[in-house]
């Protein structure tokens, strides 16, 4: 983070691609929910979208002139991590809140997320308490990947570590220390971001959480869910899910499984995840051909990442 930017206690970085309604909607929920005693701004950065849709998103940044909002247009589609780096380059906040785009603020999340970040100094991120678009309470975290809870399943795994294993779905009216938190709504400390060197931007969409959670585990930070904060978040409504995005899942999944495994543990992991996907097989081609993928072990070579191409002509 540059020290030529102004400081502000919260930056809010959101990702648009080809989803300007939603960017919109969400950035008007900030706008009407924040305090406006909070020095926070907001970055949203473009994906690369269709020029239309890049357009619109920009002529309502244009008009907004109640907090500092910068829109930056990426000539390519660098992805998630990559692409939120490309927004932590442009700013400078004690704290960074990374947001979907495909969410609403329900309450003034910014400022109690930071109360309690300045309030929990092992915290390296925090999470609001997510509900779906019919007001129903969704899971805000979920487990790191082990072979164990696996094969055992997670209610097994927390009669021996029930601090690793806390329910997803209970109601919590108090924060709670959480292994990840939901990659949707991302409150760091952007010096414990720092000092990590923020995401691994070798992942292009998917697996952002449980890398960020695991690095920041080994440095002895902690992660929290903060219920009294309150969002909306259209699962998957920015992103459609088929073949290639189920196959960039597995992507992202094996390599951060060899990232921080040794390669016994790969293996069995790709043993179980080929026996659980091609048990579908007779059910749909889709799922033989992604248990042959997974077999392959999702090699990095064929990710979405290689497939975007640069628009020099915006």
């Amino acid at each position: 983070m540059g020290t030529n930017h102004k400081m502000y206690d919260v930056s809010v970085i959101m990702l648009n691609y080809n989803s300007a309604s939603y960017s919109i909607a969400c950035i008007k929920s900030i706008l009407e929910k924040a305090h406006k005693n909070l020095n926070y701004n907001i970055i949203v950065v473009d994906n690369n979208s269709q020029d239309n849709d890049f357009d619109a998103l920009q002529a309502f940044c244009a008009s907004q002139k109640d907090v500092p909002l910068k829109i930056i247009r990426s000539i390519l589609n660098v992805g998630f991590s990559a692409a939120n780096m490309i927004g932590v380059q442009n700013t400078n906040a004690r704290y960074l809140f990374f947001l979907n785009n495909d969410t609403t603020l329900l309450n003034d999340c910014l400022s109690i997320l930071f109360n309690f970040a300045e309030k929990h100094k092992d915290m390296a991120v925090c999470t609001p308490q997510t509900f779906n678009e019919n007001g129903t309470l969704e899971p805000s975290f979920g487990y790191i990947p082990t072979l164990g809870a696996k094969f055992l399943g997670h209610g097994f795994a927390r009669l021996f570590s029930s601090e690793q294993y806390p329910k997803r779905h209970r109601v919590y009216t108090e924060p709670i220390d959480v292994p990840l938190v939901t990659g949707a709504a991302m409150f760091v400390n952007s010096t414990i971001f720092a000092k990590m060197g923020g995401f691994d931007t070798n992942l292009f969409l998917y697996c952002e959480e449980e890398d960020f959670a695991t690095r920041m585990k080994m440095k002895g930070y902690k992660a929290y869910l903060v219920p009294t904060a309150h969002f909306v978040h259209y699962a998957g409504k920015s992103t459609k899910r088929n073949l290639h995005i189920e196959k960039e899942y597995y992507i992202s999944l094996f390599y951060f499984l060899r990232k921080h495994n040794n390669a016994l543990v790969c293996f069995l992991w790709k043993l179980l995840l080929f026996f659980k996907v091609f048990k579908k097989a007779y059910k749909s081609l889709d799922s033989l051909k992604l248990s042959w993928f997974i077999l392959q072990g999702a090699p990095m070579k064929y990710s979405l990442r290689f497939k975007q191409e640069i628009n020099f002509h915006h």
